[in-house]
């Protein structure tokens, strides 16, 4: 294959650029990952070593894909395609020795950070009602992400809160180097912290790596960004690929600023604009632009398409979000009539929690569907069970892995029994592996339970004798060993076929590492595991309907594209504020779902929602207002009980867009013409052009509708959406109406 072949010309200039700094700004469905593949397949072939090539990807899923892809022309070997946190991971089984862990160290997954956060935060006295440990958790992965260690988090965090975090983060760090484990955020820190103190390492592997491609740059946070820093320092060969407009991780401490800046961190930056789309309609990317041309943090780029015009964007207005699951589920089997396959159909949501009425829909309706981001494979209980056998054998001064299964399955050992071990082992400077091994020499432990304990060190004594690859075997091993499988028999008689299936199908994850690995070792099986993502495990061969939020849409397209829950407080969400950079971000993840569209794009929106058991009036999302009405085809599915949406001709099927507050016509006629002689009262604030169903918006309260207005007090009452519903004087009001708002 010639690599530059079926290039257009910006393509084939980010390309061939070697030498030198390039950004490549990449529209939505440009041929990104094309640029990137070829373009390592051009520094090949001009004679760059696989060996010196670092290619970083954001999930898994994308490097084994880019792997793929590159294979078909290159030979891989010794070239580095991963992921950010698997390739610091990889450096510190080499190198991680002279920062007082040893090789074999565990990695903590998030379920297990909270844990050991917990268990100090009790240590200390901590209320865990009035200090959430999530809350704490995220506080301290913050400070990592900005590479604040524990003395620099106590002396530049002030404030009551921090002080609590920082006593939380001291001790928390303490207890991963006594159980030889970093988190997830240790990853990236530790790696910055052995580059900057140990300048021979990092010399070393900027010589290795002396061209650097870093995919999605949009969204590394401040410990990557410090990570490429120091990697390219010495050649200044560094490629990043990415789109400000598709920054959407702002929350867990993606930094915009680090594309927006990277011509001025890098001088002589060669910038490259891909911005012909080859996945979407004309009429998709129309309303893509509209929408993201309001954001001002940006790269201006204007993308095209050769691509047919398409069909209009279908906005559909429902009453509320039974109405949106089953107007969703309609369309889906119109679709299958026609030809297309479940797999061809997505439905996107803001938050998880949407997606209950979605499933119940589409369940009565017998559409099959998958879900990415459900209760992940590997954190269910029987599977990380059997993953603290292993992690235990990999590590035995993993304590967190050993007290989850010293009496799993029961053996009788109790929590006093697993303290008394556990104080014994704080004495002596020990490890709970240890402790075990010597339960002899420790008189509080009562007979019965040393004979217990002692049945456990025969069973781990006789784990560690066992070749540990392939990983399949030992897995097994464990399993029959330990009698795992009839413990699940007998404690979980209500579900143990499909706890038994979870672990089979664990051996099936190890088998399929065996085979893809053949230099491989528990310790990699392990690795790979705790680096592994919900859309890693999505399964894009199945014919089913996907369901997922759009965070993790991000990188997938699909020919048909429902985006639910339009509407203020959700897209944009409530937690942004109404904050610039929030609303930003807010509007770039709808810009996201919008481009994953090929052929048919559906955005909905409800008059209503259930919201604390109470069904609330809602706000349709500001970012459909920002869409020009030449590229959508509206329609109203609203059916009230008291009042129906519809014009006095008796036509259901308009254009929203048209409608204006007297469309709204109650049950009883006498109500109306009262409102309406309301409406016409001259109050202090002009209130001729309010009506109930108005989008205002106030100083304080932000956007809110307008549910009653009683003229003989000037009082209206407005439902925001940040605050809820709240009573105002019209005089003193001041509200702004939001002209030509979607309702």
């Amino acid at each position: 294959m010639n690599i530059l072949d079926n290039v257009t010309e910006s393509q084939k200039e980010a390309i061939t650029h070697i030498d030198g700094p390039l950004l490549v700004i990449a529209g939505a469905g440009s041929g990104k990952t094309r640029v990137i593949t070829r373009r390592v397949g051009y520094l090949v072939e001009s004679g760059t070593a696989p060996a010196n090539i670092l290619s970083i990807t954001f999930t898994n899923k994308a490097a084994n894909e880019m792997k793929e892809r590159l294979g078909e022309f290159l030979d891989l070997r010794g070239m580095w395609v991963s992921t950010f946190h698997a390739m610091c991971s990889r450096i510190l089984r080499s190198e991680i020795e002279q920062m007082s862990f040893t090789r074999n160290f565990s990695i903590y997954d998030t379920a297990d950070q909270k844990k050991c956060i917990t268990a100090v935060m009790n240590e200390l006295n901590l209320d865990t009602t009035n200090w959430r440990p999530s809350a704490v958790a995220a506080s301290i992965s913050n400070a990592k992400n900005e590479l604040l260690s524990v003395e620099e988090f106590s002396k530049y965090k002030s404030g009551y809160y921090n002080d609590v975090v920082s006593k939380v983060y001291t001790k928390y760090q303490k207890y991963l180097e006594a159980n030889n484990a970093l988190d997830f955020d240790d990853l990236l820190f530790t790696i910055v912290h052995l580059f900057r103190n140990f300048p021979d390492v990092l010399e070393k592997y900027q010589d290795k790596f002396r061209y650097i491609l870093i995919d999605e740059y949009q969204d590394t946070n401040h410990a990557q960004y410090t990570i490429t820093q120091l990697l390219a320092q010495r050649y200044g060969n560094i490629c990043a690929t990415g789109d400000p407009d598709q920054s959407i991780y702002g929350w867990r401490g993606a930094n915009i600023r680090n594309i927006l800046s990277f011509e001025e961190d890098y001088p002589e930056t060669r910038t490259v604009r891909l911005e012909q789309n080859y996945r979407s309609t004309k009429n998709i990317l129309h309303v893509a632009s509209e929408v993201i041309k309001n954001n001002q943090s940006r790269k201006p780029k204007s993308l095209w398409t050769e691509n047919d015009e398409g069909n209009r964007v279908r906005v559909i207005h429902c009453e509320d979000e039974n109405v949106e699951s089953r107007e969703i589920a309609a369309n889906i089997s119109e679709f299958i009539k026609n030809g297309n396959a479940y797999s061809d159909m997505a439905v996107f949501y803001r938050t998880n929690a949407q997606s209950r009425v979605l499933e119940a829909c589409l369940l009565k309706e017998g559409i099959p569907y998958s879900i990415v981001g459900s209760v992940e494979f590997f954190k269910r209980k029987e599977v990380k069970d059997v993953l603290s056998y292993l992690k235990l054998c990999a590590n035995p001064d993993d304590d967190l892995s050993f007290e989850r299964i010293i009496n799993v399955p029961t053996r009788g050992i109790g929590a006093t029994t697993i303290g008394r071990l556990r104080e014994w082992a704080d004495i002596h400077n020990a490890n709970l592996l240890e402790a075990i091994s010597r339960v002899q020499e420790i008189p509080e432990i009562k007979a019965k339970s040393t004979k217990a304990v002692k049945g456990f060190w025969k069973i781990i004594s006789e784990l560690y004798k066992l070749p540990t690859y392939p990983v399949m075997e030992f897995v097994k091993q464990i399993i029959g060993k330990t009698g795992y499988t009839d413990y699940l028999e007998q404690s979980y008689a209500g579900d143990s076929e499909e706890r038994l299936e979870n672990i089979d199908e664990l051996v099936n994850a190890a088998s399929e590492y065996d085979n893809s690995n053949p230099d491989g070792s528990l310790q990699g099986f392990l690795e790979e595991v705790a680096l592994i993502s919900d859309i890693d495990k999505w399964d894009d061969q199945t014919d089913t309907v996907t369901l997922m939020t759009l965070h993790a849409a991000k990188g997938l397209e699909f020919p048909v594209v429902f985006i639910a829950g339009l509407e203020e407080g959700l897209l944009p969400h409530s937690q942004s504020k109404d904050s610039d950079d929030d609303i930003e971000e807010e509007r770039r993840l709808c810009y996201v779902g919008i481009t994953r569209a090929q052929r048919d794009l559906f955005l909905i929106h409800t008059r209503y929602r259930a919201k604390f058991g109470q069904r609330s009036p809602c706000i349709p999302s500001r970012f459909l207002s920002e869409i020009p009405e030449d590229f959508i085809e509206g329609i109203d599915k609203t059916n009230y009980s008291s009042c129906s949406y519809e014009r006095q001709t008796g036509d259901t099927e308009q254009n929203w867009k048209d409608l204006k507050p007297g469309d709204y016509l109650c049950d009883d006629e006498e109500n109306v013409h009262d409102v309406a002689d309301e409406f016409r009262h001259e109050g202090s604030q002009d209130s001729s052009n309010l009506a109930p169903g108005d989008i205002v918006n106030h100083e304080f309260f932000g956007r809110g509708r307008i549910t009653k207005i009683i003229t003989s007090t000037n009082t209206v009452f407005v439902d925001f959406s940040n605050v809820g519903m709240k009573k105002l004087v019209l005089e003193y009001a001041n509200l702004e109406k939001i002209e030509d708002y979607c309702r």
